[in-house]
């Protein structure tokens, strides 16, 4: 098999009409997916900004704030227990819900934990930042396996068609849960009596158990949702769930839509014309929130009759392992490999020497992580060699979809890989740091709330659904270069700002322009990411992209307070600008060298004279035959 396939020139693209795109946003799986997007949006911003500006609040230095980042790098290493999320059923909820849903659960229901024990832990003091830091690792690891289920149930609820539709509304939902634990947050804190001036632990304590109530949300739309990948026996039961969730639903969004774009305006024309003008009285206020309360107390009750209406199934989904003892070796490889990675972490760190300097730092922590990293894996391969788990299975389980990815692309792969884990930085590293940045800059929890968690956000959502548009009008890597050059240049806009501190207008330019161009090149990057995965390994390829993505950003953004101590913040800002900068050559040498389409043989080598590939496949196929020898994973039909 060739490293890489062109596409054919001007091919034909089956265009819907207007009236036929808008129908399929009716559809009820658009509804499942918002929810699940809005489930996957909370957690982050709990461990990023939320948390952030807690811990400022509670005198916590802004070095140690920022390190605080490194909590959610379980997104970046996701790639490592995706596998075992294809592999293994979960005890008594796979056969119950099906193999993506019983995962769902259990994530969300470890998220819930998670928040729970953060609220528990004032961290008043370094000595229970430890509490504090142990349960934020716990947030990122339950968070990032709820991403990685719901990547690839989205991916198996539709097919092909809709996967575009179904990934807008699911960044859509995830933006809308990150203003809810963003700007929902910060209110619900200042609303309790915690401000900058009088830090109150109890009103950061009774917003994160509200953060956790919220994510009952969640559990909801897995509950009322099916299992693509099984046959309903009951399809009464499964349609009146539907039913009910779809009523639920339109309850909460209809009225939740129309209020939140009369508020935006009425934010924008306040701050633009310094005026106090109520578009909606103060008088219905207090009826408008007790309406959504009331929803959302009524969400319980909603999920316990989805609980007890559940209706039975039968798993048709492939897995990897055949017997428990499978399922078993497997896990047992994966917890040797973890606590070699943390044993070699600790070692590491007890040799590797201290450096004052930010740069210095980030690149001794780099070169601790890579190897920590690479005494898991050869931990994980003496295991294998020794027969813990059968080659096979772990060959299938982690090594396949690599190299499935190598065959198709031969070593222009490491362009790609390239290209993936820097694309990011430049807005992720300047992201790391924000809420803090605002903070000093003299503004207030609100006006923060306001700028960056209400109107960057809906900023964010526009500039997806523009990315969106770009990815369809241009060529992946036209658009790809918009994304880059608008993603780094707008960070120059907060040097303008750190030169005129406390200034409302300055601060609502950069904040919309810079979250129009994150959420364009996002938007953008997703579509691109998508092209580069084969359909065999969706969700483990997915999971190893979008982990490279965030993997050196979020390192090199836990030293951006360093940073800014040593530099200041002019420095800063310039910096992360001119780190985007290369990434400008990457993609031209991408576009240049490497055509980006369909190149993706999902039925393995085309070639027959065996002469492709170097037959990995072939052996797994031969061993368990239901690993590769479906064309394609279980879909949903149109």
């Amino acid at each position: 098999m060739s490293a890489v396939k062109s596409v054919p020139p001007n091919q034909p693209i089956a265009k819907k009409s207007w009236g036929e795109a808008t129908k399929a946003y009716l559809d009820p799986r658009v509804i499942i997916m918002l929810f699940l997007g809005f489930s996957a949006g909370i957690p982050i911003l709990l461990i990023f900004s939320s948390l952030s500006l807690w811990l400022r609040e509670a005198g916590i230095d802004r070095s140690v704030v920022t390190m605080f980042s490194w909590a959610a790098l379980g997104y970046s290493f996701k790639f490592i227990w995706a596998p075992l999320i294809d592999a293994l059923p979960v005890p008594f909820l796979t056969k119950w819900l099906g193999r993506r849903r019983s995962w769902m659960v259990v994530s969300q229901l470890l998220i819930v934990l998670a928040i729970f024990l953060m609220a528990r832990v004032n961290p008043v003091s370094e000595d229970v930042l430890v509490y504090m830091a142990g349960a934020a690792v716990l947030l990122g690891f339950s968070s990032a396996t709820q991403d990685i289920v719901i990547d690839a149930y989205r991916i198996e609820l539709a097919p092909p068609s809709m996967q575009s539709i179904l990934s807008s509304i699911y960044v859509s939902g995830y933006r809308i849960g990150m203003i809810v634990a963003g700007a929902g947050a910060l209110y619900l804190a200042d609303y309790f009596g915690s401000n900058e001036t009088f830090y109150s632990y109890e009103a950061w304590r009774n917003t994160y158990y509200i953060m956790a109530g919220v994510m009952t949300l969640g559990v909801l739309t897995t509950f009322a949702s099916y299992e693509p990948t099984a046959e309903t026996l009951q399809g009464k039961k499964q349609k009146g769930n539907l039913k009910v969730f779809l009523i639920y639903s339109a309850l909460l969004l209809v009225p939740g839509l129309l209020f939140g774009v009369i508020y935006l305006i009425n934010i924008l024309i306040n701050t633009v014309f310094d005026s106090t003008v109520a578009l909606i009285p103060l008088m219905v206020m207090p009826a408008i929130k007790f309406y959504f309360l009331a929803l959302v107390a009524f969400a319980p009750l909603l999920l316990l009759y989805f609980i007890i209406n559940q209706p039975k199934i039968i798993n048709k989904a492939p897995l990897v392992a055949e017997t428990r003892e499978d399922y078993v070796r497997l896990v047992a490889l994966f917890v040797f490999s973890v606590i070699a990675f943390i044993a070699a972490y600790i070692l590491m760190g007890q040799v590797l020497p201290e450096f004052e300097g930010a740069f210095s730092s980030f690149f001794v922590e780099t070169l601790h992580l890579l190897v920590s990293l690479g005494a898991a894996m050869a931990a994980g391969y003496a295991l294998v060699q020794v027969g813990l788990v059968k080659k096979e299975v772990a060959m299938a389980t982690w090594i396949e979809p690599v190299l499935d990815f190598f065959r198709r692309y031969g070593k222009k792969a490491l362009l790609l890989l390239a290209l993936i884990g820097l694309y990011r930085i430049s807005d992720i590293v300047a992201g790391v740091i924000s809420n803090v940045f605002y903070q000093d800059m003299g503004f207030s929890k609100t006006d923060i709330a306001n700028a960056v968690k209400l109107v960057g956000v809906i900023m964010a959502i526009a500039g997806g659904f523009l990315g969106g548009i770009l990815a369809q009008r241009f060529r992946i890597m036209h658009a790809m270069m918009i994304g880059a050059i608008l993603a780094c240049a707008t960070n120059l806009l907060f040097v303008v700002l750190t030169y005129n501190p406390g200034s409302l207008p300055i601060m609502y330019m950069a904040v919309i322009f810079d979250n129009l161009a994150a959420g364009l090149a996002s938007a953008v990057f997703i579509a691109f990411l998508s092209a580069l995965t084969s359909i065999r390994f969706t969700a483990v390829q997915y999971a190893i992209f979008s982990s490279l993505m965030t993997l050196i950003p979020k390192v090199m953004g836990g030293y951006s307070g360093a940073i800014v101590d040593n530099m200041g913040y002019p420095f800063f800002f310039i910096f992360t600008f001119a780190i985007g900068i290369p990434i400008l050559a990457l993609i031209y040498f991408v576009d240049r060298h490497i055509v980006i389409g369909d190149n993706d043989d999902i039925y393995g080598d085309d070639n027959n004279d065996g002469s492709g590939g170097n037959g990995i496949g072939d052996k797994l196929s031969k061993t368990n035959p239901n690993l590769t020898d479906t064309k394609e994973p279980p879909r949903a039909s149109e």
